[in-house]
C-alpha cells in the first residue's frame, strides 16, 4: 500500500470516528445544553458587515489567482434558510475583476493576482446583502420539539462557524499565511410594545481555531460549546424597539496570542475594547444553524482535504 492509499485510509477511519461521535455530540443531555425549537425570536439582526485582512502566499512556480466570496453558508442550514450574500465595498489595493464570476449578487467577481512565490496581503469590506431591515432576522439552532415541563432552558441566539483556510483545500499553491476578520452587527428588539427582553446574543459568524481579540461592549463569556472556536457571547437586555450595536474581531491562526481565556460560565474577559465604528443599521444575516456532530465532520473532512491536497496530491 503506496503513501497515498494509507493517508486516505487514515481519513476513513477517522471520518467514522467522527460519525460514531457525532451523536453523543449531538445528545442534549451529555454536557451540553439542549436547544429546543422555539417559534420565533423577539431580538434579531438587522444589519451586519464585516473587514477581512488576509495574507497568502503562491508556493507555486506560476501565478496565480484567489478572489472573494460574495456567499457565506458556513454551518448554516440553507435546507431551511438562504445563506448569506454579500456585496463587496472596498478593496485594498485595488482589485481586479475575474475572467469569470459565481456570484449570486452581481456579476463582478473581484479578487488578486499572485506572482510565483509571492506573499500578497490584502484587505476588503463586506456587507450582508440579501435581507434588509424590513425583514431582520436570526440564526436559528435545530432543536427537539418542546416535551418538557413545568421548566424550559433559554440557550439564546446561536452563532455559525466556518473555517478560514478553506482556500488551501480549493488550491494547495495557496498558503494562507494568516487571517484577520472584524464584523460588525445591529440587533433590535422587534417587540415595540411590551416589556423589555433580556437574553444570550452570540456573535453571527465566528472563524474556527481563532484567536477573540477584540469586542466592543466587552464580551459577557467566551461560548466554548463548539470546542474549537471562541464563540463571543453577550449577555444583553433592550427596551421595547430598542437597537445595539456590537462589533468584534478574530485573529488566525491561534499562535498569534489571545487575551480571552476560560469556558462558558465565566463572568467576563480582558478582551480590549475601544469606540464603536459608526454604521447604520439596514441589513440583517441569515436564519438557521446544523448541528454540532455534523459540523465536526464537516471539519475533519476539510482539515483532512487540506492535508491530502497540499503534502500528498502533489506526488502522484
Amino acid at each position: 500500500m503506496n503513501i497515498n492509499k494509507l493517508f486516505m485510509v487514515v481519513i476513513f477511519l477517522v471520518l467514522c470516528s467522527a460519525f460514531s461521535t457525532s451523536g453523543a455530540a449531538d445528545d442534549p443531555f451529555k454536557d451540553q445544553q439542549a436547544w429546543v425549537q422555539e417559534q420565533d425570536s423577539e431580538v434579531k439582526f438587522t444589519y451586519l458587515e464585516s473587514t477581512i485582512t488576509v495574507t497568502i502566499k503562491n508556493n507555486n512556480d506560476h501565478v496565480e489567482y484567489f478572489k472573494i466570496s460574495q456567499k457565506y453558508t458556513g454551518t448554516l442550514d440553507t435546507t431551511s434558510g438562504s445563506p448569506i450574500y454579500w456585496t463587496v465595498v472596498w478593496t485594498d489595493p485595488c482589485a481586479l475583476k475575474m475572467i469569470k464570476y459565481m456570484s449570486d449578487v452581481d456579476e463582478d467577481d473581484l479578487g488578486w493576482k499572485v506572482q510565483p512565490g509571492e506573499t500578497k496581503t490584502v484587505s476588503f469590506k463586506v456587507r450582508a446583502y440579501n435581507i434588509n431591515s424590513s425583514f431582520p432576522n436570526y440564526i436559528r439552532q435545530p432543536g427537539s420539539n418542546n416535551t418538557f415541563w413545568p421548566l424550559l432552558n433559554e440557550p439564546g441566539l446561536q452563532a455559525s462557524w466556518f473555517l478560514p483556510n478553506e482556500i488551501e483545500y480549493l488550491n494547495p499553491s495557496l498558503d494562507l499565511v494568516s487571517w484577520k476578520g472584524h464584523f460588525c452587527f445591529w440587533i433590535k428588539n422587534m417587540d415595540t410594545t411590551r416589556p423589555k427582553v433580556s437574553g444570550i446574543v452570540r456573535a453571527p459568524i465566528v472563524p474556527i481555531d481563532s484567536n477573540l481579540t477584540y469586542s466592543n461592549p466587552q464580551v459577557t463569556y467566551v461560548d466554548k460549546q463548539l470546542a474549537w472556536a471562541n464563540t463571543a457571547a453577550w449577555d444583553v437586555l433592550l427596551y421595547p424597539g430598542q437597537s445595539k450595536h456590537y462589533s468584534y474581531t478574530y485573529q488566525w491562526p491561534t499562535s498569534g496570542g489571545s487575551s480571552s481565556k476560560g469556558s462558558a460560565g465565566s463572568a467576563s474577559y480582558n478582551i480590549p475594547t475601544t469606540a464603536a465604528a459608526t454604521t447604520n443599521a439596514s441589513v440583517p444575516t441569515s436564519e438557521t444553524g446544523v448541528p454540532f456532530g455534523l459540523f465536526v465532520v464537516g471539519a475533519v473532512i476539510i482539515a483532512g482535504g487540506v492535508t491530502y491536497a497540499k503534502f500528498f496530491r502533489k506526488n502522484e
